[in-house]
């Protein structure tokens, strides 16, 4: 059975608006001054006081900060409950937020006009989704084509995919995060397409994929259980900093304690610290490594293998075939490209690796067209 899994790095969302990391900080200084009523002011005030005051970073270095050397300190103090340069443990944690609603708040704004310029990330979700379409009815036992794991926040794709679910008649499928998943609004239509990808198998329907290593912007998490909810086509993460819900299912559990199961976001932020110890994200990365183990061919857009990304890297060893075919997406100058290949030949060895530099949106055109080329040849009479 050949399979291909695709891994995307924040280069994939790049040309549809959204940051890499390394230009997020920076982002979120301009756009604040631009204009600053986009931001709740006491979030972003810590946020910068935290910089200035315990990093040390004047103002005219704020562009160079790598969100790892934000984010290990206050994840290292956390899990030592120790203090950082006599900031004690409960404004670390308040800090932390800040930072996390800060990135969050940044994405949103950027994305927020970046609609006309995603028909790619749309026409890639329509691929995917008319691959996975196979495994409707008792097909899934038989075929299981392609997945998707995302190292990217945001629900550009998410929503894409979802659209394309929703506006095709024919198409019984659901946005599978291979994890345990509710609907955010239980009255809202989004319930019947919030399930788990098992349950709509199980049903005669088909999943697509989704596996989001770090979170997502679309997620809430209760403190008490553990669901994770979705809202397509909603930033909850953000959204919550100003309307915080309750988990709906533990106030009917333990009415006694209704209203306070406060959901909140749980995305897992770029630290050397890393900790994948919640439930969900344990599923989620046990499934990511069943899908790269079982993928022909993987094929990485917009990911640089960074060397920061140690558990994506170690997954990637232990599970990758040897016989799995690599094809990396990036667009990179002329004098770059040698660099990138002797970085990607360096961790894979001796597979067989192909190398695309024209970027995600171009990359996405060929895909497409070499299938509708596949369909059109498939169809055409054999010659007697």
């Amino acid at each position: 059975m050949k399979k291909t899994v695709y891994i995307l790095g924040a280069g994939f969302s790049r040309q549809a608006g959204a940051p890499t990391q390394a230009e997020i900080i920076d982002y979120a200084f301009k756009l604040y001054e631009e204009c600053p009523n986009n931001y709740n002011k006491e979030y972003f005030f810590k946020f910068k006081n935290f910089i200035e005051e315990q990093l040390n970073i004047p103002s005219n270095e704020f562009s160079n900060i790598d969100l790892e050397d934000i984010f290990t300190p206050l994840d290292r103090c956390t899990a030592e409950r120790s203090q950082f340069r006599g900031v004690n443990l409960s404004h670390i944690m308040e800090v932390r937020e800040a930072v996390v609603y800060v990135i969050g708040m940044t994405i949103q704004l950027l994305l927020n006009g970046s609609y006309d310029s995603k028909d790619y990330i749309d026409r890639f979700a329509s691929y995917i989704t008319s691959k996975c379409s196979v495994r409707a009815g008792l097909n899934y036992r038989l075929q299981d084509p392609v997945s998707i794991v995302s190292t990217n926040w945001d629900i550009l794709l998410d929503n894409s995919i979802y659209e394309t679910l929703r506006n095709n008649q024919g198409y019984n499928g659901v946005v599978d995060y291979c994890c345990y998943i509710s609907a955010k609004n239980e009255s809202d239509e989004s319930v019947k397409s919030v399930k788990s990808g098992l349950e709509k198998l199980g049903q005669g329907g088909f999943n697509v994929k989704l596996l989001k290593l770090h979170g997502s912007l679309n997620w809430l998490q209760c403190p008490r259980c553990s669901r994770l909810y979705a809202n397509f086509g909603y930033k909850e993460a953000i959204n919550n900093y100003k309307n915080p819900t309750s988990c709906r299912h533990c106030d009917d559990n333990f009415p006694e304690h209704s209203g306070k199961h406060t959901l909140m976001a749980n995305l897992i932020m770029p630290t050397y610290l890393k900790d994948l110890s919640n439930p969900q994200y344990r599923i989620i990365w046990q499934n990511a490594g069943i899908e790269i183990s079982e993928a022909s061919e993987i094929v990485f857009i917009g990911y640089s293998l960074p060397h920061a990304d140690f558990e994506l890297r170690q997954l990637l060893s232990r599970m990758t075939r040897k016989s799995a075919r690599i094809t990396v997406v990036d667009s990179r100058k002329v004098d770059e490209q040698d660099m990138v290949k002797a970085h990607w030949r360096k961790f894979f060895g001796s597979r067989e690796i192909e190398f695309d530099f024209s970027g995600a949106s171009a990359f996405v055109a060929r895909l497409i067209r070499e299938a509708n080329d596949s369909i059109a040849d498939a169809a055409e009479p054999t010659a007697l």
